[in-house]
């Protein structure tokens, strides 16, 4: 059993550490808190530890107690990085909160040192990895059951958030406090699994809203149109300002296609041919291209069961020495995209993935300034 300190008494925290509690993730034991507030500190050990369990309003102290083996680090996203390779500097092995960081290029810092400590695991808490029914969908592409991708559609508007929502913390919806909006924190779940799912396209083009109908400075409604190095094209459409939203991942292959609704209910079209097949033998002007259908569904899966999920495989792969679900090196496709994003909604036009180095930490400093 793993010894798990976890830095950052958050809410996000406490869903961890009640999970802990509940005896919902096997494979470690959390033995230490670390807070800048003692309040926070005792509050969470009197609700979700045992009585022993060390506090520490220091993180560093903690990570050099020899009382843990795992951090996992549930601070605000400008923190992650830092604390990571703190972590790993100690002997540690570090569980990160989404996103990995705000910036890629100091998130490729981290990827670094990762590699000059093999002996230590990395890892970031993107649950959606977990889900059985985004697992059926790697198998189905991984698989090429619907041959070769040739479109990817995400339309992911079911994120709604009030204003009451983004006045409840003043470093919600700015820029010093989140480094960013719906890229970075409500659809950054999605947006890890197009990465995941379909690899990294080689440039995005962004229109991104900024404070649509909320009196924040980040964005809260996006598209995006993505294209890949061998051709597929992309859309990610996503929105915070929506209600009722829908989440309808659609992708079309030269073999059939697949969409996923709500997270659980499939509708797969398997064409009798491939597509490129068909048209270059027919004579036909318009098809149809034989095809059958089915239909599936996958039971609901609560947050919570993914979030136990993805600690427990990260868990494991520390006791198994083996890759977690979400690597450091995987997590940081999805931000290279969003740096690639905003860069194209601040300046216009297409931006490649990765983005010239400096060019997204030089655009939002200036934006930092003006708050």
């Amino acid at each position: 059993m793993l010894r798990v300190g976890v830095a950052g008494i958050g809410s996000i925290a406490q869903v961890y550490l009640g999970l802990f509690a509940a005896g919902k993730i096997p494979g470690g034991y959390v033995t230490a808190l670390s807070s800048r507030s003692p309040a926070h500190l005792t509050a969470a050990r009197d609700q979700f530890c045992a009585p022993d369990t060390a506090l520490f309003t220091d993180y560093e102290a903690m990570l050099h107690s020899s009382l843990i083996d795992v951090v996992m680090i549930c601070t605000p996203h400008n923190q992650h990085v830092p604390m990571a390779l703190q972590a790993l500097k100690a002997g540690v092995h570090p569980l990160i909160e989404k996103p990995l960081a705000v910036d890629a290029d100091e998130a490729r810092a981290l990827l670094d040192a990762c590699q000059a400590h093999p002996e230590l695991t990395a890892g970031v808490l993107y649950c959606r990895r977990a889900s059985a029914a985004y697992q059926q969908v790697r198998n189905v592409t991984s698989e090429h059951l619907i041959g070769q991708v040739k479109r990817v559609c995400w339309i992911i508007t079911n994120l709604y958030r009030t204003p009451a929502y983004h006045a409840s913390q003043p470093w919600r919806g700015t820029w010093k406090g989140e480094g960013g909006g719906l890229l970075l924190t409500q659809a950054s779940h999605q947006l890890d699994l197009l990465t995941w799912l379909f690899g990294v396209p080689k440039e995005v083009t962004a229109l991104c809203e900024f404070g649509a109908e909320r009196d924040i400075q980040v964005e809260n409604d996006v598209t995006l149109h993505m294209r890949w190095a061998n051709g597929a094209t992309g859309q990610f459409i996503a929105s915070s300002r929506e209600f009722p939203g829908t989440n309808r991942l659609e992708v079309s292959g030269s073999k059939g296609r697949m969409v996923l609704e709500d997270d659980k209910n499939f509708h797969m079209h398997h064409l009798i041919r491939d597509e490129r097949e068909f048209a270059q033998n027919t004579t036909g002007y318009f098809g149809p291209i034989p095809h059958t259908e089915e239909w599936w569904s996958r039971p609901e899966e609560p947050n919570e069961v993914q979030q136990a999920a993805i600690v427990a495989d990260f868990l494991a792969a520390v006791t198994e020495h083996r890759p977690p679900l979400c690597p450091v090196s995987s997590a940081l496709d999805s931000l290279l995209v969003t740096n690639a994003a905003y860069l194209s909604a601040w300046q216009g036009g297409t931006v490649p993935v990765p983005p010239p180095p400096g060019a997204y930490a030089a655009e939002l400093a200036k934006r930092m300034e003006e708050e």
